[in-house]
């Protein structure tokens, strides 16, 4: 008995050890091809307004997986959510023809109020943010994105694979709204 409850706490350990912290999870997205012609210049700003116990507090924080009781661990990635949404908004702008730049207005500001994960052994991967363009601090255009994706988790390596495919998704929805002829209307 006493065997059997060392290997389980063992095996928590470990599984807490590769699960919570980032254990190489790094949020990126493929590259998207960049404009052949730019349209203009816009600043980028990318706020976490998340809430405070799904990553509001820490920019690190992208989920939560759950032991084999179901108690729920935190999850980390190796780099934060906010600067790997900064880097896919920026690719995603120079898909669409604009030059980012600090200081200059229009002000792009991507705010995001869900990136998380949660689940048992099927897992949904959420992000909702509020794309706006600002001019002369006036809101001159908002679209909402959200985008899910879902996973069943098997290894670790099924959950890095979920979140490339998931931020490529994100890309993807963010580059067709900056596409759009809306956006970049209100972007001149």
């Amino acid at each position: 008995m006493v065997r059997r409850t060392a290997l389980a706490l063992g095996a928590a350990a470990v599984a807490v050890a590769l699960v919570g912290c980032g254990g190489g999870l790094v949020l990126k997205h493929s590259p998207l091809t960049a404009a052949a012609s730019s349209i203009g210049t816009v600043a980028l700003s990318v706020n976490n307004n998340r809430a405070k116990d799904e990553g509001g507090e820490n920019p690190m924080i992208v989920g939560r997986v759950r032991n084999m009781y179901g108690m729920p661990i935190k999850k980390e990635a190796d780099n934060s959510v906010p600067e790997a949404l900064k880097a896919l908004n920026a690719d995603a702008l120079a898909s669409a023809g604009y030059k980012v730049a600090d200081g200059v207005e229009p002000v792009v500001v991507f705010d995001l109020t869900r990136f998380f994960m949660d689940g048992y052994m099927g897992y949904k991967l959420e992000a909702i943010a509020d794309i706006k363009v600002m001019k002369a601090g006036a809101e001159v255009f908002k679209k909402q994105i959200n985008v899910t994706h879902g996973f069943a988790y098997k290894t670790s390596g099924s959950m890095i694979t979920a979140y490339d495919e998931f931020m490529n998704m994100i890309a993807k929805e963010v580059a067709g709204v900056y596409s759009s002829a809306e956006f970049q209307a209100a972007a001149k």
